[in-house]
This record gives structure tokens, C-alpha cells and sequence, in this order.
């Protein structure tokens, strides 16, 4: 076992994942190995990453299902381009908008639920893997999710992280009796090593496999989907789920490190990384403390700045373009006090997601992220189906004329935001992680522990990790998320002094905590021709190439 030592701190860590061809890295060892069986008969990053996708839904139903939304970016070096290389990299929007007839007034008290169905919007996910698999793929969804139907049908072994789930949201699974069925079937919740089987989904597979993404957008499915939800008191229609396409959008990026930095643009958050990025790019030889306050800090102003901005772009401009520029990055970067931490605050959040990531040997790469938003989502079954809707609509502000107000037809916005970093026009680091309003400020450090100071990307991932203003994946409810920058125990006691004395205020969690994101990466050595994988410790994961 390898053995980390910094600044008198050690932990154990697992070892660099390497091969030559192509590798997947995805947080259940079940889906990394579906997508790498794709991989080896020939399939390509994109249809693995799909059929990985799949077998999450089933082995991971807390974090994703095809309830639930996706945002992709994929590099295709097959892409026929006139101009720039850039254009060989395409980003995917599967998210969906909510009921064209929803409203703001026409909500209880004008408040929207975070749970049950007045929170779901139109799932994406489903539909964008037909769409981007069309695009890049070269295999069928019939052959890419029959793994993902066979361990529905027969069941898997329930693991530490999906038991612990369950029996967080037990009292919420109990409030629905399709879900109480499924994920607690004798009544309590279950325990590592029980078999999880949810039959339905598996017949709901099989549709999709047999007839492709409209088996869910129209016919019995959709109609059992559209049924649940109006019994909530969600106006959801067929034809909100048939009108359902996937958006292809150009990602968001800056110049960085000699390369560039990608991210999803809006609705997705993606965009805060690289505001986060842009600030401190000309900090990275800073010492530990320093670097992990300007951290804190340029988090915080990126996080206001999609607090006030941010939408649907088909709603109104999000002004990212502008707050991206060298000039403005200059400007934020200099109202930073290097001494003093700010006030400010952000709300708190939830999160129920996956990240999965894919190179194959012709050099397409993937940098998947797919969600039910909270830990099983709505908390809603669409009857018969084994569905699990997902609750996106939680996070979109009831304030008349906010940019992120609830309207009919429009996507909130989003936490999912997958990255990649570009050399010369090619993916050098393919990587990114779960973890909700968490997600950049964790890209953020494992940019910075990769990067500034050399780590390989396992090193990065295992490095112990802060989060700040956030408590609701902590199973902490006593910690005031407004003002706290929450860290793993194993971090330094140098870098905690060094927060504590800038006037931070620091709570310490366990040693390896899931508010701090289930990340993933891979790495591509163009010169030596080689792949090194990392994936994280936080969940049951697992990188591996062939």
C-alpha cells in the first residue's frame, strides 16, 4: 500500500490506475467494468460511458437514474472541423425544463417543495444518451444497456455507501409505496451485501433497449410518469415528455496552464470553475494556506456571480462571456484580501450524483455527469416503472424575476458540471466529481494539487479536501453552512491555522467524507503514449484500462 506524507500528515492511498489502449473511471467497480467490456469488443468512449451511465442507475439509485438529468462534454478526433480544434469538442446539455403550464403562482403558498412531485422536471438523461450516442457512438443502446437490465432484473450486492444512503432516506423512501417496495423490501433499510433487485426498471430497460429513448418519452412509460406526477399536483403532460430534445451547446472555456480549461455553459455551474480558475491562475506557487484561502474566497465571489446571473439561457443572457475575460478574472482576483476572509453567503445544497469519465485508444474522451439532483431525487416512483424522478426543480428561486425563477418550460439551474482540460487542441486531463453547490470548489483543489504542486491524479483525488457553506451531505445539521469552511480531518494542521487566522471559521468532519465529492480522472501522456487513472476513495470506485 502506497502511503502519502505532507507536512507531517500521512494517509494511505490506492494506486495510480495505468494502461496504454483506454481506461474508464467511475465510482462502482460494476459499471467500470461494463464500460471497459464495451471498450474491449470494440465499442468507443462514448458508448462505454453509456453503458457505464446505465449500470449506475441500477447499483447506484440514491445518485443517479434514468429519472434523472445529464451534461456531457466529448472530444470526437473523428469530428470534421474547418477552423480550430476546439470545434472537436462539443458539450451536451440532457437536462429537462419543467411543465410548459408551471408557474410560480400556481404553486402552494407560491413555495416549491425540495421533495416529492412538484419538484421533478422533464428527465434528460435517457434521451441524451440516443442523442450523443448517434453522434459519436457506434454501438446500439440495446447492446449498451443490457448489463445495466440484467443486474435490475437479477439484482447486485448492496455496498457501504448505497446501504448508508438508504437508511439516511428512509423515512422519505417509506412516503412512497413503489419506493418502499423497491429500496426497503423488508420495511427497514438494507444492509451491505443484500441484493438489491428492482424488477421493474429492468422491464423498463428492456423498452428502451427494444424500441430507443421514445419507449420513455411517449406510450406506458410516459403515461405512468405523467399519471404519478399529477396525483402530486405536478402539471406535467405527455407532450412535455415527448417534446424532450437534447441541446448541443460549444462549452465554456479560458485559457489556463498553457492550455485550455472546459467546462458546460450555463444552465450548468460549470462556469464557476473557471471563474475560481481564472482567479488564481498566477497563484499556484503560493504556500498551502495561502493558496487554500484564495481558494475559499475566489469561490465565494464565483458562486455570487451565478447567484445573481445564472439561468436557462433560452430565458435571457447569463453575462459569463464578460465576467471570463483576463481583464475581469484580474479584477476578482484583486479584491481579494490575502489576509482577511470575506463575508458572504450562498445557499445550501444537496446532491445525489455520478461522474464517470472515458478515453478510448483513438483518442475520443468523455466527461460524463449524471444526477437525480438529492439523494433519490424526488423521492417519487413513477408507478410500475422502478423509476425514481428526480427533483431539479428544487433549485430554482420562487423571487418573480430572479434570472433562476420557476417558469413553465425551463430548466433550473443546474450543480452538474463536467470539465476537461485541453493541450494543444487535445484532452490532457479528463476528469470531475459529484458534490452539488461542491462540485468547483473540489475541481478547483484537484486542479491544484495536480497541477501547482505535481501530484498524479490518484494523489490528487485522495488529498483531503474543504468545502464551504455547505452542510446537507454531512449529516450534520447542527453546522451553520452560511459562513463554515468544512474540512476532512486529514488535512493539515497548517493549512486549518492558516484559515482560522484569516478569520475563517473551520469545522473538521471525518477523514474521507462524502460532502467532499466521489471525483474521478484520467490523465493522457501524449508523449509516452500512456493513461493514468484515478478514482476516488469516498465511494466504491474503481479506474481500470485495457
Amino acid at each position: 500500500m502506497t502511503v502519502i506524507a505532507t507536512a507531517g500528515l500521512s494517509w494511505p492511498t490506492r494506486a495510480v490506475a495505468r494502461s496504454t489502449r483506454a481506461m474508464v473511471a467511475s465510482p462502482h467497480a460494476l459499471a467500470t467494468a461494463a464500460g471497459v467490456d464495451v471498450l474491449r469488443r470494440g465499442g468507443n468512449a462514448v458508448d462505454a460511458a453509456i453503458a457505464a451511465n446505465a449500470v449506475l442507475t441500477v447499483v447506484y439509485p440514491a445518485s443517479c437514474g434514468i429519472g434523472g438529468d445529464a451534461f456531457w462534454i466529448v472530444h470526437d478526433p473523428s469530428r470534421v472541423v474547418r477552423d480550430s480544434h476546439a470545434l472537436r469538442t462539443v458539450s451536451y446539455n440532457g437536462s429537462g425544463r419543467t411543465p410548459l403550464g408551471a408557474s410560480i403562482d400556481r404553486l402552494p403558498n407560491g413555495e416549491l417543495p425540495q421533495r416529492g412531485a412538484l419538484s421533478v422536471t422533464v428527465p434528460g438523461a435517457v434521451r441524451s444518451w440516443e442523442d450523443v450516442a448517434r453522434a459519436h457512438g457506434s454501438c446500439g443502446l440495446d447492446e449498451l444497456l443490457a448489463p445495466a437490465e440484467l443486474y435490475a432484473r437479477n439484482g447486485c450486492a448492496i455496498t457501504d455507501v448505497v446501504a448508508n444512503y438508504a437508511a439516511l432516506n428512509a423515512a422519505m423512501l417509506r412516503a412512497d409505496g413503489d419506493a418502499a417496495r423497491i429500496f426497503l423490501p423488508d420495511g427497514v433499510p438494507p444492509r451491505p451485501g443484500d441484493l438489491l433487485c428492482n424488477r421493474e426498471l429492468g422491464e423498463t430497460l428492456s423498452a428502451i433497449r427494444r424500441h430507443g429513448a421514445d419507449a420513455f418519452y411517449t406510450g406506458a412509460i410516459a403515461e405512468s410518469i405523467v399519471r404519478t406526477l399529477n396525483r402530486g399536483g405536478n402539471l406535467m403532460t405527455l407532450d412535455d415528455l415527448a417534446g424532450h430534445r437534447t441541446e448541443t451547446t460549444v462549452p465554456l472555456a479560458i485559457d489556463w496552464n498553457g492550455g485550455q480549461l472546459l467546462t458546460h455553459p450555463p444552465n450548468s455551474q460549470g462556469a464557476c470553475l473557471l471563474l475560481g480558475a481564472g482567479m488564481l491562475a498566477a497563484d499556484g506557487g503560493a504556500d498551502e494556506p495561502l493558496w487554500h484561502h484564495l481558494g475559499v474566497e475566489a469561490m465565494k465571489r464565483a458562486m455570487a456571480i451565478r447567484d445573481a446571473t445564472f439561468r436557462d439561457p433560452a430565458f435571457g443572457p447569463t453575462g459569463i462571456e464578460r465576467e471570463l475575460t483576463p481583464e475581469r478574472l484580474r479584477e476578482l482576483r484583486g479584491a481579494i484580501d490575502p489576509n482577511r476572509a470575506s463575508t458572504a453567503t450562498h445557499p445550501p445544497d444537496r446532491g445525489g450524483t455520478i461522474f464517470l469519465c472515458v478515453v478510448d485508444e483513438d483518442g475520443m474522451a468523455v466527461s460524463l455527469i449524471e444526477s437525480l439532483y438529492m439523494n433519490y431525487g424526488s423521492g417519487v416512483v413513477a408507478e410500475g416503472t422502478g423509476i425514481v424522478l428526480q427533483n431539479r426543480g428544487a433549485y430554482f428561486s420562487t423571487q418573480p424575476g430572479h434570472p433562476n425563477a420557476y417558469e413553465g418550460g425551463k430548466r433550473p439551474l443546474h450543480t452538474l458540471s463536467p470539465p476537461m482540460f485541453l493541450r494543444d487542441g487535445s484532452p490532457e486531463i479528463v476528469f470531475g466529481t459529484m458534490g452539488g453547490d461542491g462540485q468547483p470548489q473540489i475541481l478547483l483543489q484537484i486542479l491544484h494539487q495536480m497541477v501547482d504542486r505535481g501530484l498524479d491524479v490518484q494523489r490528487a483525488l485522495d488529498h483531503p479536501r474543504w468545502v464551504y457553506g455547505r452542510h446537507t451531505l454531512t449529516e450534520r445539521p447542527d453546522l451553520d453552512p452560511a459562513e463554515m469552511v468544512l474540512v476532512e480531518s486529514r488535512i493539515s494542521e497548517e493549512i486549518v491555522a492558516g484559515l482560522e487566522r484569516r478569520g475563517h471559521t473551520v469545522a473538521a468532519l471525518g477523514p474521507y467524507e462524502n460532502a467532499m465529492g466521489h471525483a474521478h480522472g484520467i490523465v493522457i501522456d501524449r508523449e509516452r503514449g500512456t493513461l493514468a487513472g484515478g478514482s476516488d476513495p469516498r465511494a466504491d470506485s474503481l479506474a481500470l484500462g485495457l
